[in-house]
């Protein structure tokens, strides 16, 4: 079995074991963990979506250090019918549809959380006649993030001059000079 449904034992110790996860990595970077939002995903588009996924193909960058602890999946749709995560050129696939008839809507993932890190393509796939934009499924998990941004690396200031005054500016202004 894929998923378990939320109910099940099995589901809530697989949700610990994901939150322990998070929490080492916040231990390693000095950050925070936090539930999976539509701002992590989306960025500034995330008030267009909500909690919904956009059907095809979303682009996440993720901020350097941060990472995504995926431990499960809340579907509402039932002509959601998969969703594939691609990470560093492997292809995580998970098979939704089922998950709309547990009675919580909430499956966990069975084995290990999966842990992505830089960027991310997740794809969205459903069934049905209509044209729609957006399913009404969510992934389950935590973000990680540094509770300061990493510190921006200054490239070397130019070498010095005769005299002790960079190169090409003007002489320094000493003794009793008046600033203008």
């Amino acid at each position: 079995m894929w998923f378990l449904p939320l109910g099940r034992g099995e589901a809530v110790e697989a949700i610990k074991r994901a939150y322990g996860v998070a929490q080492e990595y916040a231990k390693k970077i000095g950050g925070r963990v936090e539930t999976l939002q539509p701002r992590h995903i989306y960025g500034e588009k995330a008030e267009d979506f909500g909690y919904t996924l956009q059907v095809g193909r979303i682009g996440v960058t993720l901020q350097p250090a941060s990472v995504i602890v995926l431990w499960g999946f809340y579907n509402a749709d039932e002509y959601l019918d998969f969703v594939r995560f691609i990470h560093d050129g492997r292809t995580y696939e998970w098979f939704v549809h089922p998950i709309a008839y547990y009675p919580e809507r909430v499956g966990v993932w069975a084995e290990e959380p999966y842990i992505f890190r830089g960027s991310l393509l997740i794809d969205v796939h459903a069934t049905g006649g209509e044209q729609r934009d957006r399913v009404y499924g969510w992934p389950l998990g935590y973000f990680v993030a540094p509770l300061q941004p990493p510190q921006e690396v200054k490239p070397p200031r130019g070498r010095r001059g005769p005299r002790g005054r960079e190169r090409g500016q003007g002489e320094s202004r000493r003794g009793g000079e008046e600033r203008s």
